[in-house]
């Protein structure tokens, strides 16, 4: 098998897609596309983020393709992995870009390798390509099916090769407790803050220092896709939000007692007992 990428297919061509497609186009990769919305397609073909399109997702030239990127919200990406059973055990490798795996459930698959490029903005569609996006970033690849070898060393040669990333295996349990508390949590909390701000009514206007702007900035994600993180991550997102539950307790005791704001901000041995109050949590309390 050639672990080579020479031709992959970038499935869903918004911010994420285009900008992958435009960086592995931009180190001579043949780069096929597909996306639902066929304004998309058209504008990544004019402005040559991609080479060729293909005219069914059902209809995958076997011989045309080493490699497979699925990306696309998380539940899409689970409905497409079956939707290209068809290409299960093949040479065909796939992977996808989701920040949520524990979904992801198939079985008799040996060429499908998970993939979580640490790279985003709270801009989305094709108009936010960014041909940098990857460069220098770090990439999370989990292997819960027992992928071939081959597969799993292509897709780390990929992402290291062609998208100048650095890669670091997990698993899936590992990764999504570890993204709900440093990706997810951090997005939920910036929708409850804007939204107590807006229940408050004041009359912030500009007002706002430069913490609130990057709070601002989160909550302008796209809400369709955050919505579907929250759910599917769900209960490891709640462990991370227990955990910050314990912290917001511990600082409201604190500054409650003293009158004052405490100076407990070198964070070693707090972050320490959190993260132990974290890992804590069972499943069956939820």
């Amino acid at each position: 098998m050639n672990l080579n990428v020479e031709n992959i297919l970038v499935v869903g061509l918004g911010m994420i897609g285009s900008s992958i497609a435009f960086a592995a186009k931009s180190k001579g990769i043949n780069v096929n596309g597909f996306d639902l919305n066929d304004d998309v397609l058209k504008k990544a073909i004019d402005e040559n983020i991609i080479d060729a399109t293909i005219g069914s997702i059902e209809e995958i030239n076997t011989n045309q393709i080493d490699l497979i990127i699925l990306a696309v919200p998380p539940k899409q990406t689970l409905e497409l992995f079956n939707k290209l059973d068809y290409l299960w055990n093949t040479k065909i490798t796939i992977t996808d870009t989701s920040s949520v795996k524990n979904h992801i459930k198939l079985k008799g698959v040996d060429n499908i390798v998970l993939s979580h490029p640490i790279a985003g903005s709270d801009k989305s569609g094709i108009n936010s390509l960014d041909k940098n996006l990857f460069t220098e970033k770090k990439n999370i690849l989990c292997n819960p099916f027992d992928a071939n070898e081959d597969h799993q060393k292509r897709v780390e040669n990929f992402w290291v090769n062609a998208l100048n990333m650095r890669v670091e295996m997990m698993t899936v349990a590992e990764h999504d407790l570890i993204f709900a508390m440093t990706s997810h949590l951090p997005h939920l909390v910036s929708y409850a803050l804007i939204d107590s701000i807006r229940t408050s009514n004041l009359g912030v206007k500009d007002n706002s220092g430069g913490g609130l702007k990057e709070f601002l900035r989160l909550s302008g994600s796209n809400a369709e896709m955050w919505r579907d993180i929250f759910m599917l991550n769900r209960v490891d997102l709640i462990k991370a939000l227990a955990g910050m539950q314990v912290s917001l307790n511990n600082l409201l005791e604190l500054m409650t007692e003293t009158k004052q704001i405490p100076d407990i901000f070198s964070h070693d041995e707090m972050l320490k007992n959190e993260l132990k109050e974290i890992k804590s949590f069972k499943e069956d309390k939820f």
